[in-house]
């Protein structure tokens, strides 16, 4: 059942830029928890946020090249 979980590989052209952003975030947060500073934890999510936008970008192409490439293998 487990809520339409959708396992299939996907070429995701934004992955890179997903972790260099949650990897920036992470660190300004946390040093922005040490430090006790709120403008610093702030941007953490601030940054967290744009990485999560990410997401919502169109994909390049148009889809119909995966099944091709299904066919092609099996």
């Amino acid at each position: 059942m487990f809520l339409f979980v959708d396992r299939s590989p996907r070429d995701d052209r934004f992955l890179e830029w997903k972790i260099r952003l949650f990897s920036v975030a992470a660190v300004l947060a946390l040093v922005g928890i040490y430090l006790d500073e709120r403008w610093m934890t702030g941007t953490a999510l601030v940054v967290l946020t744009a990485g999560l936008l990410l997401r919502f970008l169109p994909r390049s192409g148009n889809g119909d090249d995966r099944s091709v490439e299904d066919e092609e293998r099996g």
